[in-house]
């Protein structure tokens, strides 16, 4: 009778077990990347909303650009005071030469497993609350989904974005390089393969890689290639845009942004993929 009960718990359990591992299997793997640059005033909050995200099945890659102020000893300190290293959550990288925000992307994004999906989060930014993965986990269980962009905040003067979906006949006519409005908003996630897909030559500009509007010369291609029904548009603001830092784009150089806008609208569009993987 004991063996009868054994042998019966075992069989009730084993399906539990099998279902487990494969759901583990079957997990939407996210690497965050953090491409940073003189950020010691919003480091914490930034790796904050990215470390206590409740989905499990992520990890970081920070890239610290030769900042020039204490980015790079404060974030050391913050991965060591919380164990991210042992724990195999975090990858830091110092550059000993700044090399800007698209070349520290096209190094990292290159490395990854394309079946993994990337998340981009500057380094003054920061993700909403701590259930963004979970939201786009939901996402990219739909295997149809290959890239997502969305709505963001803005702080310290709170302010909604304005993006929307793009519409029907802008995606399936491929125009998005000559459409009025940018809607390739923040927060932008995909697959690390579509990302692979891009040609070099197109994310650079006089033979070096975009110094900025990088937003632009990564979306458009991703965009093309994934219109036949592949991008998702999420509605709700899961991003939060830092407006006060004073070496952003529009600050820096507003006539060197335009300039990049006009190039990389002028490059050709990439034709629609029938499938990913």
């Amino acid at each position: 009778m004991f063996w009868h009960c054994f042998l019966a718990l075992c069989f009730s359990i084993l399906p539990f077990q099998s279902y487990a591992a494969d759901a583990v299997s079957n997990a939407i793997e996210f690497v965050i990347i953090i491409p940073s640059y003189n950020n010691e005033q919003w480091y914490k909050a930034n790796l904050d909303s990215v470390v206590n995200q409740t989905y499990p099945h992520f990890s970081i890659h920070y890239i610290n650009d030769c900042s020039q102020d204490k980015t790079g000893q404060l974030v050391d300190q913050y991965v060591k005071d919380a164990g991210l290293e042992l724990k195999g959550k975090i990858q830091v990288t110092h550059n000993s030469l700044r090399r800007g925000a698209m070349a520290n992307l096209f190094s990292a994004i290159t490395a990854i497993d394309g079946k993994k999906v990337v998340v981009v989060v500057d380094g003054d930014d920061r993700l909403a609350h701590t259930g963004i993965l979970d939201i786009l986990a939901k996402q990219y269980a739909d295997k149809s989904v290959w890239l997502t962009h969305g709505n963001y905040t803005t702080e310290p003067f709170t302010k909604a974005s304005y993006c929307k979906e793009y519409p029907k006949k802008v995606q399936k006519k491929l125009k998005f390089r000559s459409s009025k409005k940018w809607m390739g908003c923040q927060l932008r996630t995909f697959y690390a393969k579509l990302f692979h897909l891009i040609k070099k030559e197109d994310l650079l500009f006089n033979g070096d890689f975009l110094p900025m509007t990088y937003d632009l010369g990564i979306m458009f291609p991703m965009l093309e290639m994934a219109s036949d029904g592949h991008v998702r548009f999420i509605e709700e603001p899961i991003y939060i845009v830092n407006t006060v830092n004073p070496i952003s784009d529009r600050k820096k150089n507003a006539k060197l942004q335009k300039e990049l806008d006009t190039h990389l609208r002028n490059l050709p569009s990439y034709q629609p993929l029938k499938e990913l993987f």
